[in-house]
């Protein structure tokens, strides 16, 4: 049984004892066509499943003999992780809940935006893909890999979406993230409107999209980015020419600057987790 066949089975296992759950992780990068070997199986839980996991886990079949056995957590309000076996390598391979993690939204509204795709000859829900970047936005520097690559993704998609016409420019634009996606929607023409792309940036928060945009429409306010770009940068990209490598060389500074935000509310988020564990009373 391959990964992907091995996941399907845990999914349907799942399922039979009601537990409704959107794959994320190594498995969802997978899906969206980057090869990652992982032995882990990540998954975010609806809620009503949290309070009696491992009874309904010890009901699923997938842990045979003395049933589910929980390792540590270094979140145990949000994340459990239960022991499913050895592979043939030696390795520990686990299955690994999110109940709720602070670099997604509710799950609901993860819910809601699911993808759902052929995987291990099952058709399973994954989360979507803008979803499974801000997953990927980490102080982990291979998430960063994974992060780059989806981007590309993201882009690719978007740009067959607009050809078909399913969504706009100003919707793909506003999503725009990669370097090749630019220079795709440079080549056929998209940043010649300037009404497109002043909605565009009106609806983007991400401030890379923002760097992309603005010299095209210098005049436009964009919404207030969720990292705002230092104010000698966005001046420079609010005067310079669109698509030089001036400009190009300002997306990637924004770029830097965004992960490196990342990366410390990450690390600060998992620091305030770990010293309230450590205040606890035993």
């Amino acid at each position: 049984m391959n990964p992907e066949e091995r996941l399907a089975g845990i999914v349907r296992a799942l399922e039979s004892v009601g537990l409704s759950c959107l794959i994320m992780g190594g498995h969802a990068v997978r899906f969206y066509g980057l090869q990652r070997y992982t032995n882990d199986f990540d998954l975010t839980l609806a809620p009503d499943g949290w309070d009696d996991l491992a009874d309904r886990l010890a009901r699923t079949g997938l842990f045979p003999g003395t049933g589910p056995v929980e390792g540590n957590s270094w979140h145990p309000g949000a994340f459990r992780r239960f022991l499913l076996g050895d592979l043939a390598d030696g390795q520990e391979e686990w299955l690994e809940f999110w109940r709720g993690n602070h670099l997604l939204a509710p799950f609901a509204e993860l819910f809601a935006r699911r993808q759902i795709g052929a995987y291990g000859g099952q058709q399973l829900a994954f989360l979507s893909l803008p979803d499974l970047i801000r997953s990927k936005e980490t102080e982990r520097a291979k998430d960063w890999d994974d992060v780059s690559y989806l981007e590309e993704f993201l882009d690719t998609r978007l740009h067959g979406q607009c050809v078909a016409g399913t969504i706009t420019v100003a919707d793909a634009l506003a999503q725009l993230r990669s370097r090749r996606g630019f220079d795709t929607n440079l080549a056929e023409n998209r940043f010649a409107d300037a009404e497109v792309i002043q909605t565009a940036l009106e609806r983007t928060t991400n401030p890379i999209t923002q760097a992309f945009l603005l010299p095209w429409v210098p005049t436009t306010v964009a919404a207030a980015p969720v990292v705002r770009i230092e104010p000698l940068v966005e001046r420079k990209l609010r005067s310079i020419a669109p698509a030089s490598s001036l400009h190009r060389s300002l997306v990637e500074v924004v770029r830097r600057q965004y992960k490196v935000f990342c990366q410390d509310r990450d690390r600060l988020d998992k620091e305030a987790i770990r010293t309230a564990q450590a205040e606890r009373p035993k």
